[in-house]
């Protein structure tokens, strides 16, 4: 278990980031790379200049989940994570 601010967060659970970049398909490409077999996405939205994805994937602790956001953040075809 976690804090997140008051709340707590409980592991294992499904955890969703947003992944936005440039090119539709090399972000699902970046995001084949970054996130381990067992994920769920689909497209979000896509605007003129940046395309998002939605990305469910099941983490087991804090730890994990912060490791996944740092390997998505570092991948040079994803531009934002929310």
């Amino acid at each position: 278990m976690s804090d997140f601010g008051d709340a707590k967060v409980e592991y294992p659970r499904t955890w969703e980031f947003c992944v936005i970049g440039k090119n539709k398909n090399s972000l699902k490409d970046a995001i084949k790379e970054c996130v381990p077999d067992g994920f769920d996405h689909k497209d979000s939205k896509s605007h003129k200049k940046y395309h998002s994805q939605k990305v469910k994937v099941l983490v087991n602790s804090q730890d994990e989940r912060d490791e996944l956001f740092k390997r998505l953040q570092g991948h040079p075809e994803i531009t934002y994570i929310l």
